[in-house]
């Protein structure tokens, strides 16, 4: 549930994938994805054994440093393991195919022909108006996988540890809406693919540290064992010892942890995976933990 302004928002989760979710996935691309972006629907992707899948879409940022995206739009309660092994890993094989490259090429590229702004605002943001040789030079790179889902699960994140993708990003979108109105009122729970731009010789406003925050300092043993201690003051933001719960990394990734009681203050463990992420972690460094949403969902961040 999310409390704002006195006014209750509780989590609705949609049904159908492509009737409920994939509409709010396409409606708010450009706020995941950056306002430079443009969502083209799925092309086949064939391998070269002629072996093929359609993802739900293609989304290509025009930035200083572009990039291009497959994307494919989960609902957690679908038999993830067997759908993402099956489907991605067709995605996979089938953008190394020249003649897949070219067909997403073309319909990329017809999708900025057939609208003049478009085009115009493409031309702009690439300083030429060689679109199609700009495009030819980007699809030839590896795009980058997201999945976009409700909920991540731990048979999510098993069925891309088997794919050996990379890159790969995960977005959990969630929908909350007003209690006694429903859907017509709504707020979205995303992190974006994007990191806003500041402005040169602009320093950004620091923001105030939410209620709740806290600093923790690492200690060696934290890294070898892949653990947190959680001082006795801060144990009431964390569920009971047995729970799990999501962390999400200072790049939108997300983590999982178990929660762990111990005389009186509390532990967070199996956070190998995320101390992996972060080599440059030593002894002394401060982590700042903010609750996201409480008792489930916690950000992490190295202060140093």
């Amino acid at each position: 549930m999310i409390l704002m302004d006195g006014v209750r928002y509780e989590l609705w989760t949609p049904k159908k994938e492509v009737e409920e979710f994939q509409p709010l996935i396409k409606e708010h691309y450009k706020e995941i994805f950056g306002k430079n972006s443009i969502f083209i629907e799925g092309n086949r992707l064939e391998s070269e054994a002629g072996k093929g899948s359609v993802p739900d879409g293609f989304v290509l940022t025009v930035d200083e440093v572009p990039q291009w995206y497959i994307v494919e739009i989960e609902l957690s309660t679908h038999q993830l393991y067997d759908h993402i092994v099956n489907q991605v890993g067709r995605f996979i094989a089938g953008i190394k195919n020249t003649a897949t490259q070219k067909k997403v090429i073309e319909a990329i590229y017809h999708y900025i022909q057939e609208n003049k702004q478009r085009k115009a605002e493409v031309e702009e943001v690439i300083g030429s108006g060689e679109v199609y040789k700009f495009l030819a030079d980007l699809i030839t790179k590896s795009p980058v996988l997201v999945i976009i889902i409700e909920k991540r699960t731990p048979e999510l994140d098993e069925a891309l540890d088997l794919l050996k993708y990379s890159p790969i990003e995960i977005r959990e979108f969630q929908t909350f809406t007003r209690e006694g109105v429903g859907l017509p009122v709504h707020a979205h729970l995303f992190v974006p693919l994007y990191k806003p731009v500041i402005p040169v010789g602009v320093e950004p406003r620091q923001p105030e540290l939410p209620v709740g925050s806290m600093r923790i300092k690492v200690w060696r043993s934290y890294i070898d064992y892949g653990y947190i201690g959680i001082w006795k003051k801060f144990r009431d933001l964390f569920p009971n010892a047995g729970k799990t719960i999501e962390i999400i990394n200072d790049d939108g990734e997300i983590f999982h942890a178990d929660v762990g009681d111990y005389e009186g203050s509390k532990q967070l463990w199996d956070l190998q995976k995320w101390y992996r992420k972060h080599p440059e972690l030593k002894e002394g460094d401060i982590i700042r933990i903010t609750p996201v949403v409480p008792m489930k969902k916690y950000r992490f961040e190295i202060v140093k």
